[in-house]
């Protein structure tokens, strides 16, 4: 962090200590104006600056009257005040009045420096929290979430219309659909995407702690609470917050989230004043809330309160179009988030991928393809380099082909020279010759590999 990008307004009515703190400072790499007393600092302050650093005791205008008018018109400039007369109860008032810190003379020049560079660093590492989260912003933008279904062009289309807005919404689908990924898309194109996005897993939280953990809880409401806490809610004001899995939420926290629903107001644990708070509330759950409804394990009035618009992921499984782009997305960030050399897909690689019944989705895509690609050493990726969970259902159906057939049309008792008649007979067509064989086309690759017939 170059210390040239952080100004400091240096303001002392003593020549001899302004030019030897001006000096200091400046060798030590950082950009320095200085004034004689506040109302010269007044005139003097450009906007930007990044600290001020002021003696207490000035004429006309003094320290605490500088920092005040610096609070006033220039909020988030930092205040280092000094004076020669320090005691412990002017330094409370001073720091409570909004100061970073209160030094005495005569200054120790490391003492400062460490004050100085403490301030430099928050100022950098604020800087790359917005700059990160722009790029967030950036990739989270759902236009980018891969999707070519119809399925999911009605949800991009949804996605469109309720985004800008403050309404509630319902995220269902099976675990690994990416309910996440569209609440941050849903968050990042709202005009909420500057504040707080913020994700609570409700069926992580303790039963006993959920209601602190969701409103805040005042200092000593309960055994362990040795410090006051702001809760989710009044941590998420003015932006977004997902309850995920909220169908695993208590019956009893149910009624109290409703309440907040209503009243955009919560009541921290340990007291009785509510706060209010503007929050967007997203929730996602993988159950079926109408089924929980009717089984008394869900409130219907929560549930018509949460299901104004609704959004039903379709499984992978629903959507094999988009299986092929998404394999083609998640190779090409494997490969080079580990340096891999570009891979690519043959026709049966492609097939197996679509025919799989993903029961973990598309998370559980990306996870097999990074699996793949570790232990496969071939730049074109073919069916054989997939486990043999992708092939159970060709072998069942092999199974129950073969069952019934005579012995001499079992596999058993296929010779050479029947394969080699099936492949002359379809002109080398193994998907063809398989059918006619009556076994699937992975066991005929592997017959043809017993056989020498690979090639």
């Amino acid at each position: 962090m170059p210390d040239a990008d952080y100004s400091i307004l240096l303001v002392e009515d003593d020549d001899s200590v302004r030019s030897a703190v001006a000096m200091f400072l400046r060798d030590e790499g950082f950009a320095v104006e200085t004034a004689v007393n506040g109302e010269d600092a007044q005139r003097k302050y450009r906007a930007g600056t990044d600290l001020v650093l002021s003696d207490l005791n000035m004429p006309v205008v003094d320290g605490r009257a500088l920092m005040k008018w610096v609070m006033h018109n220039h909020p988030g400039t930092s205040f280092i005040l000094v004076t020669a007369f320090g005691t412990i109860p002017h330094a409370v008032e001073a720091i409570k009045a909004g100061a970073n810190a209160y030094l005495t003379k005569p200054l120790d020049p490391q003492e400062l420096l460490a004050h100085i560079r403490k301030l430099a660093e928050a100022k950098y590492l604020r800087n790359e929290v917005a700059r990160l989260k722009g790029q967030l912003r950036e990739g989270w933008h759902y236009r980018n979430i891969i999707g070519r279904s119809p399925a999911m062009q009605h949800v991009f289309s949804v996605l469109d219309r309720v985004a800008p807005l403050k309404t509630t919404v319902l995220i269902t689908g099976e675990s690994g659909t990416g309910k996440e990924m569209i609440s941050r898309a849903l968050h990042e194109n709202s005009p909420r995407k500057s504040k707080a996005f913020l994700a609570l897993n409700c069926a992580a939280i303790p039963e006993n702690l959920i209601e602190s953990t969701l409103f805040g809880h005042e200092r000593g409401a309960f055994t362990g609470a040795d410090r006051a806490a702001k809760g989710y809610f009044r941590d998420a004001d003015g932006g977004t917050l997902l309850l995920d899995e909220i169908g695993e939420l208590p019956l009893g926290m149910q009624s109290k989230l409703l309440r907040v629903l209503e009243d955009s107001s919560v009541t921290p644990v340990g007291q009785t004043a509510g706060a209010k708070v503007d929050v967007r509330i997203i929730c996602a759950t993988n159950r079926n809330l109408e089924t929980d409804v009717k089984d008394g394990k869900f409130r219907q009035d929560l549930f018509y309160r949460l299901n104004i618009v609704r959004i039903d992921l379709p499984p992978l499984r629903k959507r094999p179009d988009d299986i092929p782009v998404l394999a083609r997305f998640f190779l090409d960030e494997i490969c080079k988030n580990n340096g891999f050399e570009p891979r690519e897909m043959d026709e049966s690689f492609v097939d197996a991928l679509q025919k799989y019944d993903w029961p973990g989705n598309v998370r559980e895509l990306k996870n097999s393809l990074e699996s793949v690609l570790v232990l496969s050493g071939s730049r074109t990726l073919k069916s054989d380099d997939l486990p043999d969970k992708f092939f159970k259902e060709d072998a069942a159906i092999e199974a129950e082909e073969t069952s019934d057939r005579p012995k001499e049309f079992n596999l058993e008792s296929l010779s050479k020279q029947t394969i080699v008649h099936a492949l002359e007979a379809t002109r080398g067509n193994r998907t063809e010759a398989a059918r006619q064989l009556g076994i699937s086309r992975r066991t005929l690759h592997r017959r043809l590999n017993e056989f020498g017939l690979r090639d």
